[in-house]
């Protein structure tokens, strides 16, 4: 073999070697059944389609595909997939044409509720009312222990609850 031949060889395995520790294996939480499921409103659902109560729902101003909608109070318990060390989300809102009107045609604030997440009960995170964010957007990202067992997902209804269609974008759990 020459030696252009070897180090062409040996660029393209280090490319490879270098792509495989760089690749993340992503589980999407719409896959998976939960442990249990509880929400304010019967109204909930995995979103395949990018439609979340009939609107679409952004994900850096663009339209996103996946999600989980939960209308708030809510509560959803996954078991933490083996190997596991992440969990991400985008916190946002279907898409309203504004403003919205409740069900006594009065305007409503949108997004008046909040995400936090659990393991094992031990709260990791929290965030602030979803319209406190200027794009109605919360990006979502917490690392999970090695041994952790299960992720607790909840919503918290912050206003009158009107329209509070909570959505978790793109929720993956994340392998190394």
């Amino acid at each position: 073999m020459n030696k252009r031949k070897a180090i062409t060889l040996l660029g393209l395995c280090f490319s490879l070697l270098i792509s495989r520790v760089n690749a993340e294996e992503k589980i999407f939480l719409g896959d998976l059944k939960p442990m249990k499921a509880k929400f304010g409103f019967p109204c909930d659902m995995v979103i395949r389609d990018g439609k979340a109560a009939g609107f679409e729902f952004l994900v850096d101003g663009k339209p996103a595909k996946i999600g989980l909608m939960a209308h708030t109070d809510s509560e959803v318990v996954f078991a933490v997939p083996t190997g596991v060390r992440k969990f991400v989300a985008v916190g946002t809102m279907p898409n309203y044409k504004r403003p919205s009107r409740n069900v006594n045609g009065r305007d409503v604030l949108d997004g008046s509720w909040s995400y936090e997440v659990l393991i094992d009960g031990v709260q990791v995170y929290e965030s602030e009312p979803l319209c406190a964010y200027m794009k109605k957007e919360i990006p979502i990202n917490v690392e999970i222990p090695e041994n952790a067992k299960n992720i607790t997902l909840k919503t918290y209804m912050l206003g009158d609850g009107n329209c509070d269609h909570a959505i978790w974008a793109e929720p993956y759990f994340i392998k190394p």
